[in-house]
């Protein structure tokens, strides 16, 4: 169903709309739980920085490979299923958040949390699909915007709530039994039916939407294959893949960074000062983004130029904040960072990727292959990178495998070191594919529907 225009408030508080989006802050809370847990983990369960990176690994390899089974199931049930699926990966993502908490072992971790990624594969493209039918276009900013809003906001809470009780189990507990109420109203309160017209449209607006319709039609009787042939031929959507195969993997390294504030000596009270700060400022960052994006749609390459403007001013921030010394230029940086570098998602990559498919199902696919693409290579080069290169730091700068006898400084300069030369690198190289896909645009005209069913035809 497709909601009339309307006013933005009025658009956004629907129900539907409202459950789609707290699915996605439990999905992001479940998702920072892990980082969170890194120096609880390495206390309560004696494990070293490279072994933290492999759980990072295990949950986003697991991810990445169960994302084109998601893929396939969305397809052969098509949109008006999306609601059972949904209902059932958050029942088995439930289950495993669960029993994360009460693995004491390290096999039995590395077992759960691969279920975990498993399970939680299925949520960002179903809950971008859907989100993506229930709002018109031109609010697809703003509700990617809120949906950025509520998912920094719980993953500052699920973040604040470990480190403040220094207990990393209860957290998973309360997401789990979340995640399970959840599958259980989604049921009854998230059934899509088709989309309705607005019969206040005047008969422009009729006419554009009969012209979109023909090609869904036949698009829904094309193959999962021929979905991916067509849209591997958009060159926009191609550019969109590349830069998530890098831009994602500095995001993943910083799983690390509540250890490095802990080594760097500051107190718990501080630590969740950066992430309240984290969150409150990311908050806003992610509205933002979604407001510049739809704002700036209207100028030719609006939306590239904003996610351009995200990265190089968030490589900036980013490497103030990991070289501070002392704590308020530091939190102060890490707000800064998190207000500036977090446009991207609401203001470029979800609009474009909802612009460029033709219909649900395929809208589902090109979010779950850029997905399984991007966490792939952040499973590999991501937190595990980190946490290999700094331990082979501290064995160089020791001249030994003890990692005890470094004082924390020592080890807070590896990290920091490791996380500012790879996060620039990577950040570099996507902000090289925006640039790409700037001139692709400019090339073959706006994204529209109209240029995307010529690609197609072609």
């Amino acid at each position: 169903m497709m909601i009339p225009k309307s006013s933005s408030s009025t658009i956004l508080c629907k129900l539907p709309i409202l459950l789609l989006v707290i699915i996605a802050a439990l999905d992001s809370a479940d998702k920072a739980l892990l980082a969170a847990s890194f120096p609880m983990l390495e206390k309560t369960l004696g494990l070293h920085v490279d072994t933290l990176g492999y759980f990072s690994l295990f949950t986003n390899l697991s991810y990445a490979l169960s994302l084109p089974l998601w893929g396939w199931i969305i397809h052969r049930y098509t949109v008006h299923r999306s609601h059972v699926i949904l209902c059932t990966s958050c029942f088995l993502w439930g289950v495993a958040t669960l029993s994360i908490s009460i693995s004491d072992s390290v096999i039995s971790q590395a077992l759960f949390r691969s279920l975990n990624g498993a399970a939680l594969a299925s949520i960002m493209p179903l809950s971008q699909m859907m989100l993506t039918e229930l709002v018109i276009p031109s609010y697809h900013g703003r509700a990617f915007g809120l949906m950025g809003f509520l998912e920094k906001i719980a993953a500052t809470m699920s973040t604040s709530a470990v480190i403040w009780w220094e207990d990393w189990r209860t957290p998973y507990r309360f997401v789990g039994c979340m995640s399970i109420c959840m599958a259980v109203v989604s049921r009854g309160h998230l059934k899509m039916g088709r989309r309705r017209i607005d019969h206040k449209k005047n008969e422009e607006e009729k006419d554009e939407e009969e012209q979109l319709q023909r090609p869904k039609q036949k698009e829904e009787e094309m193959t999962l294959l021929q979905i991916f042939h067509r849209i591997s031929k958009i060159p926009v959507f191609t550019y969109l893949v590349a830069q998530g195969l890098f831009g994602a993997i500095p995001w993943d390294m910083m799983s690390f960074i509540l250890l490095l504030l802990e080594w760097k000596d500051f107190t718990r009270q501080q630590i969740i000062s950066f992430q309240i700060s984290a969150g409150v400022f990311g908050t806003m960052g992610a509205f933002l983004g979604g407001v510049l994006g739809d704002y700036f749609a209207l100028l030719p390459r609006g939306r590239i130029y904003i996610a351009l403007t995200s990265v190089i001013g968030g490589i900036i921030f980013y490497g103030l904040f990991l070289f501070s010394k002392t704590y308020q230029p530091a939190v102060f940086w890490y707000s800064m960072f998190h207000l500036w570098g977090g446009w991207t998602p609401a203001a470029t990559l979800r609009p474009i990727c909802a612009k460029l498919a033709q219909n649900a199902s395929e809208r589902a696919q090109i979010v779950a292959a850029w997905i399984f693409l991007e966490k792939t290579s952040s499973a590999v080069f991501g937190a595990p990178l980190v946490g290999f290169l700094t331990k082979r730091l501290f064995d160089a700068t020791n001249n030994a495998s003890d990692e005890a006898a470094l004082t924390n400084h020592e080890k807070a300069d590896a990290l920091a070191i490791n996380l500012f030369v790879l996060s620039t690198l990577f950040w570099f190289v996507c902000a090289y594919f925006f640039v790409l896909m700037a001139r692709a645009e400019a090339a073959d005209g706006s994204m529209t529907p109209k240029l995307v069913r010529k690609i197609s035809n072609v």
